[in-house]
């Protein structure tokens, strides 16, 4: 009977100097904490990863896409070297 009681108590004993030597040790903390900053940055490069991805889709879209000559036209009001083009104003409203 003594020897499971010491057996026992010799598991306690050596389960607290276990949880004392990794809880009390600053670089078992300084460990866990910069897995903790990895997969934080992991997550966020994944994010950036894919806006990244997304960025490029939509370049390609608007880079093959005539709505940017249609854009420059009507907004900036530009015209090709060969064309001419007409303003006329807008009727009054007495005109109408």
């Amino acid at each position: 009977m003594k020897q499971f009681n010491f057996r026992s108590k010799l598991k306690y004993i050596i389960i607290l100097l276990l949880a004392a030597v990794l809880l009390g040790n600053r670089g078992f903390r300084s460990l866990v904490r910069n897995y903790l900053e990895y997969r934080r940055l992991n997550a966020e490069k994944a994010m950036l990863e894919r806006q990244r991805v997304d960025l490029e889709r939509q370049l390609k879209e608007v880079g093959e896409k005539p709505a940017i000559e249609q854009a420059a036209r009507t907004e900036l009001g530009l015209i090709r070297p060969e064309e001419t083009e007409y303003r006329f104003p807008p009727p009054k409203d007495s005109d109408k």
